[in-house]
């Protein structure tokens, strides 16, 4: 298990632009590595497949090889100041009211793989429960191997946007839940993330 991530000598290296948060490099290829080592020896089950976004005619936006849950208080050790660093920022300068993320929350950690064409077609990420919203998305790139394709996007007044530093492995990428945002299908390799929902009230 490697050292807590110093998310704090990286302050000056984020910016803050079309309702993202970006972390560049954040961790190590070796970090990678171990974490999605911890994970695939750890993880407690599979998303349900028909869980997702869908078309209008009922089709799934999701087609991902495979999507393991993994509770957070497994993986907190390896991401605890990066998760801390992100509430923060989801309060001053997002100005939402969060609750604190609990330990058996799930995260997802997905798999594209190429010989499918694996992608998540435009969607937002939101929940159906009456008294809580997901308010922002945090996701790492995990990918271990190179990969092509794949790019991650958001659509923002009126136009596409896409996330360059995000693609590279071992970075984070944090936006406003209720923007739509897609995966580009992956053309070549297999790419990793790992995906954490913030919560807050259903008001706010």
């Amino acid at each position: 298990m490697f050292d807590r991530i110093d998310v704090a000598g990286e302050i000056q290296m984020n910016t803050l632009l079309g309702k993202t948060y970006t972390w560049s490099n954040l961790i190590s290829k070796e970090e990678v590595e171990k974490l999605c080592e911890f994970i695939e020896n750890n993880f407690s089950g599979h998303e349900d497949p028909r869980i997702g976004a869908k078309t209008q005619e009922g089709k799934y936006k999701k087609q991902i090889s495979t999507v393991k849950l993994i509770e957070l208080i497994k993986v907190k050790p390896f991401l605890s100041n990066l998760i801390d660093h992100a509430v923060n920022i989801a309060n001053l300068d997002f100005g939402y009211i969060t609750f604190d993320p609990y330990g058996g929350q799930r995260l997802l950690y997905n798999t594209y793989q190429s010989k499918d064409k694996d992608h998540y077609d435009w969607h937002i990420d939101e929940s159906d429960k009456p008294n809580h919203d997901i308010k922002l998305s945090l996701l790492i790139n995990l990918s271990t191997e190179p990969y092509e394709g794949g790019e991650f996007q958001t659509f923002v007044n009126g136009g596409v946007i896409s996330h360059p530093d995000f693609d590279k492995p071992g970075s984070a990428l944090m936006f406003k839940s209720h923007l739509n945002h897609r995966v580009l299908p992956v053309t070549s390799g297999t790419r990793k993330s790992l995906t954490m929902f913030i919560f807050g009230p259903k008001s706010q």
